[in-house]
């Protein structure tokens, strides 16, 4: 069992100075004061840190709000077009972690480096994050790097993102889907998966990466270390194509206004150039892809081929044992008739019972002459 959490008094000052600092109207939820005033971060009320900061302000009668509680505002903050989009594409990453915490945002978007925790415009970021379905998870950390899924819980939702010809559902997984969503989380925990994943640094080329492994990957539950270093590979290929193409479309652009400057001839020359050579980059990339990808399946088919043929003599082996159990049975059963015959044979050998059953006299009347 594990130990209760008990806060420090240092937690406890700053719970009690972030709870009677602020206005009634505008008073921390909950989820703010287990991150914000306890400082455990990532964690919130389900967790052994969250149920330690709920149980010392019930004993101060304290009643925080839920974090999903709507708080009207005294104060109207109204977000631009311009500062929704920024919040959109810098709360968390394509993995669910979290870019900017809510303060940091609201300081960015303001423009505003005084701004606390409890004003009007942090908490116009965090309750437009829990509309959205922005807030950081618990038991994800604010570090940058990926976090690979370590329960079916967090994976099948990575999974129903990518792979949209199935839909997984926890509660009616079979055996054989619940061994491949088990064996992609151990490949996804790779140290190379990992390591090749935070390599990049655009949000896009994660996103990318993850969901061409997973498409890979996600029903082969039989790979080998070899085969999950190459659909890694593979993934990383289908990056570095998707970057040669966003290359090409920028010089394309440029190549186009390029055609409207009096010194056009000669910049479009070397963006002719530069095409060029992108293109080639692009049709080698998408070769070596194409080569990876047949080389993986015949393998895997060559592979499942030769279990087919395992399992095969096994059931044949079974077969025979079977065949072996009925005629073992048949040679019992003719047994079993033979010795009926001989005792029939047996009875009616003997001549004097011959003749007695052909004159019709009965044993008594043999015996007694």
């Amino acid at each position: 069992m594990s130990e209760e959490i008990k806060l420090t008094q240092e937690q406890i000052n700053n719970l009690l100075d972030m709870w009677n600092g602020c206005e009634k109207d505008n008073a921390p939820s909950l989820l703010e004061l287990i991150q914000e005033g306890a400082g455990f971060k990532g964690k919130d009320g389900r967790s052994k840190e969250g149920k330690a900061v709920k149980k010392f302000l019930a004993s101060r009668k304290i009643k925080a709000r839920p974090s999903n509680e709507y708080v009207k505002q005294t104060d109207n903050f109204e977000l631009s077009e311009d500062q929704v989009e920024f919040i959109k594409n810098n709360s968390r990453d394509s993995s669910g972690n979290e870019i900017m915490s809510p303060l940091e945002i609201a300081r960015y978007i303001t423009k505003n480096p005084e701004l606390t925790f409890l004003s009007i415009e942090c908490r116009a970021v965090r309750d437009f994050q829990a509309k959205e379905g922005l807030v950081v998870q618990a038991e994800e950390e604010e570090s940058g790097d990926y976090k690979a899924p370590k329960s079916i819980d967090r994976a099948i939702p990575r999974i129903n993102k990518y792979v949209h010809d199935e839909k997984l559902d926890k509660e009616n997984l079979n055996s054989r889907k619940k061994a491949e969503v088990e064996n992609l989380i151990n490949y996804l925990n790779t140290f190379r998966f990992c390591h090749q994943i935070n390599t990049y640094r655009s949000d896009t080329d994660r996103e990318l990466f993850e969901s061409s492994f997973i498409r890979y990957t996600h029903n082969k539950s039989d790979l080998t270390q070899e085969e999950v270093d190459q659909y890694i590979v593979l993934s990383a290929e289908v990056v570095i194509s998707a970057n040669i193409q966003r290359r090409i479309e920028r010089l394309s652009r440029l190549l186009d206004e390029a055609a409207d400057d009096t010194e056009g001839a000669r910049i479009s020359m070397g963006l002719v150039e530069s095409i060029n050579t992108a293109q080639t980059e692009y049709n080698q990339c998408v070769n070596r892809q194409q080569k990876l990808l047949e080389s993986l399946k015949e393998k895997r088919s060559a592979r499942l081929s030769k279990q087919i043929k395992e399992n095969a003599s096994i059931l044949n082996l079974v077969q025979l044992w079977k065949d072996e159990e009925s005629r073992k049975k048949m040679v019992a059963l003719a047994e079993v008739r033979k010795k009926a015959l001989e005792n029939e044979v047996e009875k009616i050998s003997s001549l004097d019972e011959i003749k007695a059953r052909i004159m019709g006299l009965t044993k008594e009347e043999v015996l007694n002459g």
